[in-house]
């Protein structure tokens, strides 16, 4: 084990687990210690055969047996399975960063933190439980947050994202209800607007589309020129950890009281094609998150021997 990275697992060998692994791997500051499935012939579990110390296929109660040697977890499994796991490593002392829509921990957009009030990094307490609420959500927070903040009156929130059908595995299918309902909740945190409706197309076009994200605001009153500039910025925020992310259609006046804008986000291609961008979004989140939270413990125990 390096001790200068920090020691991590994933649970989950699909779509999200596998594509969380493999950027993983590529960044300096993680050691991958485990994926851990509950397939033997799961495709992601033998994609990552000898690459990294334990590829494990029993599920957590094989997991538990070694979680000594991590300091946190990233669960891509289920919304249904979310609070079961969280319950068996909270009492381990480790953290968590959930990619399921369960609406257990802490609702985190990244590029949020130090802007929105509810987006805190816990450097406090070692254990913690961060949720990355959905892809549609880290998608739209950056323009909603953008909108939001320079209008007043905010009476109704709609967002609308479309993926690839081959990027949704099965968990997703399964969660949808549950991915609507955090999409939701992200959105009035972010807003302050309790109207709030979330949207999700899973287009089985061939050849596949790119994701794209587009939100509505109603408001009394906005300002599209603080908007537009407040958009650039978090817009540049959000591409130092996911480049494929761009507006393609900038913050405009639909009617006299209502504000759009769509987001596209093609994925850096680490496991699945660059039409995956819903995979790479919340991926890259929840690396950040993970990153900040490390981090901000570390600098919280230096300065407490001080």
């Amino acid at each position: 084990m390096n001790d200068s990275k920090i020691p991590v697992a994933v649970i989950g060998s699909g779509n999200i687990g596998v594509d969380l692994c493999e950027r993983l791997l590529r960044d300096p500051d993680f050691e991958l210690i485990a994926l851990v499935g509950r397939r033997s012939t799961s495709p992601g579990l033998a994609r990552l055969q000898a690459r990294i110390p334990y590829v494990l296929s029993g599920g957590m109660d094989e997991f538990l047996l070694l979680s000594d040697h991590v300091s946190g977890v990233f669960d891509a499994t289920s919304a249904f399975a979310h609070q079961s796991h969280w319950d068996e490593l909270r009492a381990l002392g480790k953290w968590m960063v959930d990619l399921t829509p369960s609406r257990i921990g802490q609702p985190l957009v990244p590029v949020l933190v130090g802007k929105s009030d509810s987006m805190k990094i816990d450097g406090v307490n070692r254990v913690a439980n961060y949720s990355m609420v959905t892809c549609g959500g880290q998608s739209c927070a950056p323009l909603l947050y953008a909108i939001a903040n320079h209008s007043k009156g905010i009476k109704e929130v709609e967002i609308s994202s479309s993926i690839a059908s081959l990027s949704a595995g099965p968990a997703t299918r399964l969660n949808v209800d549950q991915y609507i309902e955090s999409t939701e909740e992200l959105a009035r945190i972010v807003t302050g607007c309790h109207e709030v409706k979330a949207i999700l197309v899973l287009n089985p076009a061939d050849p596949p589309v790119m994701m794209r994200t587009t939100v509505i605001i109603e408001a009394e009153y906005f300002d599209l020129d603080s908007i537009a500039a407040e958009t650039k910025k978090i817009v540049a925020a959000v591409q130092s950890s996911v480049p494929g992310y761009e507006v393609v259609v900038a913050p405009y006046a639909m009617t006299s009281n209502r504000v759009v804008a769509t987001a596209l986000v093609k994925g850096a291609g680490y496991y699945l094609p660059e039409y995956a961008g819903n995979l790479d979004i919340i991926n890259a989140a929840a690396v950040e998150t993970a990153r900040r939270h490390s981090n901000a413990i570390k600098a919280n125990a230096v300065g407490s021997t001080l």
